[in-house]
């Protein structure tokens, strides 16, 4: 894994102008999400025109569109909001199932005259409610930044915004303005105006296409205003003036209710309604776990061991220490700039967690041989849609994840390392810990996605990591740190008998701890001292000339591109943005004669992956016990956490979805001015023409439509995800769009980052922000209902996805993490007899069906040439 560098100063996402001094009285907004996964970025807007020292909870109220019912709204929450937010979302508003309690809002508050700002879904509403009709859009847009002309001064709505300004839209129905559709109640403020990209189906084609529809509105005589856009997006300008703006109008709405004795003066949102809310919800879940002091603390004992230069501190290393391991544990970064850690689940020390959605199972077992395990503990965790506590469960807190959370907690170090000796060294980012994955079915206690019955793997799978070697890659000269965990005597009593099994984690004394750390070290300084041999070699990147073993889908092309199309029917009535379809290629090991029987073939495996598809975060597991392994090379983080400088006051989290891939161009094998064969010997002028077609390839990526709106679209889900577990609700965006380069691909990747709020651990992050939004499409929660649909009419008649599209990596004793998104991933199971690769793309409007499977089919030739030439191996 990449080694955690310190947080530089990010671009913040928004800025709001900043109000007057007798604007900044206190005002009280409900928000109400309808199942959108860009919500919580309105919220951000929001806690940006609070006063000084005034706290969001106390000012802001989220609750779910069905959440209470109508009354429970009108009665316990209605009357103590100056202001109403209707936040965009799938579907119509004219179904309740899709706008829930949102069109009785707007009709009783324009009764009462509380301000009411619908933004897309929820500007759709105002209209419908006084009955104008919408309709499909005259072009389906989604992540396109687009251009808008204020058509109407006569509201302040759009104060401080220019006559045409830029926004990004994410909608395929819009407000008809037929005769007798159209509202006379209401007034049009804004309309689309300039280009934007359209898909012509017939001639697979895409080209700019002008539209004027409807981007902003307001009701004559009453504070109601709609925006069909998104101002909250991170590409809309003068997306916090216009929040601001409405700030302004509701509060001089409440001046005006006051001086009309309608109602009290604005105070705090009362506790009793603030705790209605989902964020207060959420908080309060975690908090009564972070607030547990943890019952066993582990002290990391450490020794350092300087490499020497330049050489292969990755698999010339691990092959010498646990080659012969039959539970390796490898977090490898393979591209070699950044940190890898190498253990093993087989040690005294050491448990494996695992669960299992689909029964609510949680086992803890230790590894006792190469294929055997023993039962440690066992427990049914109440599901995550039966009720819990009062009566229900907030948003995306599951027993799981909160039992994980627990355990990280209970295994906390209570002496991690700060500095090494002489303090010219920075201490490692993994410091013992858990080490594993998170499956994509685990979204059965995220996003209340269903689980599937389940095959080999499990759900889950963590191993506690109690002793270990850290690579730093960056450092110069290279750097191993030889790590240990060591348990407290004195905390087995503070357990019940079922959590028993934690105080025996750990090494017993901190003698044992040193006599490995002093053994592993001076096996490290031998093997380093040893010769040339260990010097790294490039990695090979020449395309693989053998034959490709087969793989079949569960979603053949044909299958693949008919859910396309309907994915695209969905999306153009509005039911998703963006739909991240996938389908998993499988291999009968066995009757190719490769069946993975070891820790040893499963290294030779990744060993193969590894040299043709060198990334910052490839990772090696096996679980000998149940014949199932990863190995993966995925280069896309999907959250890490890091703790500050400051004594660890402060904690950040960090996400980096990739979303945009092309192949790299063809590097020269041969050329016309040299004799020799080998492509390091071909000329200056043969390499500088593939640099500048490389380059020219990655240019066309950067600037493509549909590529910039895919990645968009999960940009803004990941600041929505953040938020939730966001101190003060301040996500940040210091790179959008940027290109990196593999072996194979160029991709495009983006940056997004927020301070974590006290309350939240590191599992508790993981959990709000899980499955990865750049393997759903957004909004997730609905998307990864279609895709339930699209993904089960596959051959196998399942739409488990296992292992990928999850995440894998660690939570470290220290309280840091770093996760990976299981992409570009061979999962091994049945006993070592099956690998499956799965592989996939996001669909938008624009997308062209037969270029979207050339796009699996390039993902999936990522890693098909390793996987060949492993099964060649075994063949010989």
């Amino acid at each position: 894994m990449p080694v955690a560098a310190p947080f530089s100063d990010a671009i913040p996402c928004s800025v709001a102008p900043k109000a007057e001094a007798g604007e900044r009285q206190r005002l009280r907004t409900l928000l109400v999400d309808n199942y959108d996964s860009y919500t919580l970025n309105l919220l951000q807007l929001l806690a940006q025109q609070l006063p000084s020292g005034a706290h969001i909870l106390e000012s802001v109220v989220v609750i779910r569109n069905d959440q209470y019912s109508w009354a429970t709204v009108r009665d316990r929450i209605l009357p103590y909001v100056d202001s109403v937010v209707i936040s965009p979302g799938p579907g119509r508003p004219d179904r309740v199932g899709d706008f829930g309690v949102c069109g009785d809002l707007i009709r009783h508050t324009q009764a009462d005259g509380v301000a009411v700002l619908g933004v897309c879904l929820g500007h759709q509403g105002i209209a419908a409610v006084f009955g104008g009709r919408v309709r499909a859009s005259d072009v389906a847009v989604h992540g396109q930044t687009c251009d808008v002309a204020v058509t109407s001064r006569d509201s302040t709505l759009f104060d401080g915004v220019p006559d045409r300004f830029k926004v990004v839209r994410y909608h395929s129905l819009a407000v008809s303005e037929a005769a007798g559709e159209f509202p006379r109640e209401l007034q049009v403020l804004a309309r689309a105006a300039g280009c934007v990209q359209a898909r012509d189906a017939a001639a697979r084609h895409v080209g700019a296409v002008t539209t004027r529809e409807v981007m902003a509105l307001r009701h004559r005589t009453r504070p109601l205003f709609g925006v069909q856009f998104h101002p909250e997006s991170i590409s809309s300008d003068y997306g916090a003036q216009i929040i601001a703006n409405f700030g302004s109008i509701a509060r001089r709405q409440q001046q005006n209710q006051l001086r009309a004795g309608a109602c009290a003066a604005s105070a705090a949102i009362r506790p009793d309604v603030a705790a209605l809310s989902l964020m207060a919800m959420a908080r309060r879940s975690w908090g009564l776990i972070s607030s547990a002091k943890p019952a066993c603390r582990l002290r990391v004992q450490c020794e350092a061991v300087d490499l020497p230069a330049g050489c292969d501190a990755g698999a010339a290393l691990f092959r010498h220490l646990y080659g012969d391991d039959a539970a390796p544990l490898w977090l490898d970064s393979g591209s070699g700039g950044g940190m890898s850690v190498m253990a093993s689940a087989l040690t005294p020390g050491s448990v494996t967690v695992r669960f299992a959605a689909a029964s609510s199972r949680v086992s803890v077992v230790r590894l006792t041989g190469p294929r055997s395990s023993e039962l440690v503990s066992s427990a049914y965790l109440p599901r995550a849609d039966e009720p819990q506590g009062n009566g229900g469960s907030s948003s995306n807190v599951s027993p799981f994840w909160t039992w994980m959370q627990a355990v990280i907690d209970r295994t906390r170090a209570q002496q991690p390392l700060q500095q090494l000796a002489g303090g010219a060294a920075a201490p490692p980012a993994f410091q013992g810990g858990w080490v594993g994955y998170f499956g994509y079915e685990m979204r059965h206690g995220s996003d209340s996605g269903q689980a599937s019955a389940g095959d080999d793997m499990p759900d889950a799978q963590l191993s506690f990591v109690d002793r270990c070697v850290v690579i730093d890659h960056c450092s110069v000269p290279p750097r191993a740190y030889v790590l240990a965990l060591v348990s407290s005597s004195s905390c087995a009593s503070a357990f019940a008998p079922r959590d028993a099994w934690i105080a025996h984690l750990g090494f017993r004394s901190c003698n044992l701890a040193a006599d490995w750390i002093s053994r592993q070290a001076d096996r490290i300084r031998s093997w380093a001292t040893a010769g040339q041999s260990h010097t790294r070699k490039g990695p090979s990147i020449a395309d693989y000339k053998q034959p490709l073993v087969a793989m079949a889908p569960d979603l053949p092309r044909s299958a693949y591109v008919a859910a396309i199309d309907r994915a695209q029917e969905w999306i153009a009535q509005g039911e998703s943005y963006e739909i991240c379809l996938t389908t998993q290629f499988r291999l009968p090991l066995a009757r190719h004669g490769a069946t993975i029987r070891s820790a040893q073939d499963m290294l030779a495996l990744y060993l193969c992956l590894r040299q043709r598809s060198p990334v910052p975060y490839g990772a090696l597991l096996w679980f000998g016990d149940i014949g199932a392994g990863v190995a993966s090379c995925s280069p896309e983080r999907f959250l890490r956490t890091v703790a500050s400088d400051d004594l660890h006051e402060q904690r950040w989290v960090e996400m980096k979805p990739i979303k945009g891939t092309c192949r790299r161009a063809p590097y020269p094998q041969t050329c016309s001015h040299s004799t020799s064969l080998q492509a390091e010997s071909c000329c200056d002028s043969c390499l500088a023409e593939w640099e500048r077609d490389d380059e020219l390839r990655a240019k066309r990526l950067q600037s493509d439509v549909k590529e910039r709106a895919e990645n968009l679209m999960i940009v803004d889900l990941i600041r929505h995800d953040l938020n939730w577990i966001a101190h003060h609700a301040n996500v940040q965006v210091p790179h959008l769009m940027a290109i990196e380069s593999f072996a194979s691909v160029h991709q495009m990747v983006s940056t997004i980052r927020a301070q974590l709020h006290p309350n939240i651990g590191d599992a508790a992050a993981l959990a709000h922000c899980f499955p990865p939004g750049s393997m759903t499409g957004a909004p997730k929660l609905r998307t990864v209902q279609l895709l339930d649909k699209l993904e089960q009419s596959g051959t196998n008649g399942s739409s488990r996805r296992g292992v990928y599209s999850g995440c894998l990596g660690y939570f470290s004793a220290h309280g840091q993490s770093d996760w990976s998104v299981v992409i570009r991933t061979a999962v091994v199971d049945c006993n070592g007899s099956r690998l499956c690769v799965g592989a996939g793309g996001a669909l938008t409007i624009l997308s062209d069906p037969e270029a979207e499977w050339d796009e699996v089919e390039t993902k999936l030739n990522s890693v098909l040439p390793g996987i060949s030439q492993y099964v060649q191996s075994r063949q010989q």
